[in-house]
């Protein structure tokens, strides 16, 4: 039986300029892209910055501290 997620997730498609969180990473989103996905843009582990499109139910609101 799969387990229901618990993590609180974006209920609303967050606006431009919002800073989330995706996966271990902290995003910028930069805009709507196709269907249900918008654009953001992260630093990944090699310290390169990247723009993807993501499914905007994967991002997830920041707290209150980045770390």
């Amino acid at each position: 039986m799969p387990t229901k997620r618990t993590r609180p997730g974006i209920h609303r498609r967050p606006s431009r300029g919002t800073l989330v969180r995706y996966g271990d990473r902290i995003a910028e989103v930069l805009g709507e892209a196709r269907g249900q996905r918008v654009m953001i843009k992260s630093i990944h582990r090699d310290g390169v910055e990247r723009r993807s499109a993501v499914k905007w139910v994967n991002l997830v609101p920041l707290d209150d501290q980045l770390f």
